[in-house]
């Protein structure tokens, strides 16, 4: 079983196409801290060559100067805007915001990207992302990737725990029966700023491990819960939201955070 099928398998109710999977832990361990710092940039046309020189320069900068946070670079890879970069820091709480901004104006780390970078992004985007580690089923290591599937949702406004309700279960179905396998990893967020957005996101190491594999989830639940509570659920889940949106991403090394020589 790998990851496809349950995303593919709740199609029906939001166009849901990603899959799950996460690494089985043998004992419980404690959960990261749950925020993500989220950028999202586009490149002002005709100068993609010279801010990827710029932000290789950058992240370098960043990394010389002993930041305590690395940054993590994702291009579009299928989608229907490949204009953004995604850059993203995990994962940290409310008051290491704090200290992170101090950090920041001490080794001038936004002084710098406005003097050699900022004069090549046309325009930016900046969220926080809150990770549901207890519904997800993620390596404790991370993954290499390096596509991501990511399927957002717009929520209603005004909606009520239903939807939520349902996506605890549903992952709590997967997480304690069986489902959620080497093979399979899925991670929940939720963005903080903008738009109210739901998401989940999986990682693949290929295009092939993309393709959907029998059974599906939506078949699993089905097997656990029957065809009339099963549809239920996931007719509870889909209550929550207006709109979704696929998007495929690959991790892009060239400008991200340098790893530490071996």
């Amino acid at each position: 079983m790998k990851r496809t099928a349950f995303l593919v398998s709740m199609a029906g109710i939001a166009a849901l196409v990603l899959p799950l999977s996460l690494m089985a832990q043998d004992e419980p361990t404690e959960a990261p801290e749950p925020l993500s710092d989220v950028w999202i940039m586009v490149v002002k046309p005709g100068m993609e060559e010279d801010f990827n020189a710029a932000m290789a320069a950058h992240v370098q900068f960043r990394k010389d100067a002993g930041e305590s946070r690395s940054w993590q670079a994702y291009r579009v890879a299928v989608g229907h805007n490949m204009a953004p970069i995604q850059y993203r820091s995990c994962c940290f709480s409310w008051a290491d915001l704090d200290d992170f901004e101090a950090e920041g104006t001490e080794k001038g780390l936004g002084e710098n990207f406005q003097e050699n970078v900022a004069q090549y992004v046309e325009h930016y985007h900046h969220y926080l992302e809150a990770s549901d580690w207890e519904n997800s089923h993620w390596p404790e290591t991370g993954t290499s990737g390096p596509y991501y599937g990511v399927t957002s949702w717009k929520d209603k406004q005004g909606r009520g725990p239903a939807a939520d309700q349902a996506k605890e279960k549903l992952s709590q179905l997967g997480i304690t029966g069986g489902w959620a396998t080497d093979d399979n990893n899925w991670l929940w967020l939720s963005r903080i700023g903008g738009d109210s957005i739901t998401a989940i996101a999986s990682s693949y190491e290929n295009y092939a491990q993309m393709e959907e594999q029998e059974p599906t989830f939506f078949e699993f639940i089905m097997e656990e819960l029957g065809a009339e509570e099963g549809g239920k659920l996931f007719n509870a889940f889909g209550t929550g939201f207006e709109d979704s949106d696929y998007t495929i991403w690959k991790h892009d090394e060239s400008i991200s955070t340098p790893a530490d020589e071996e």
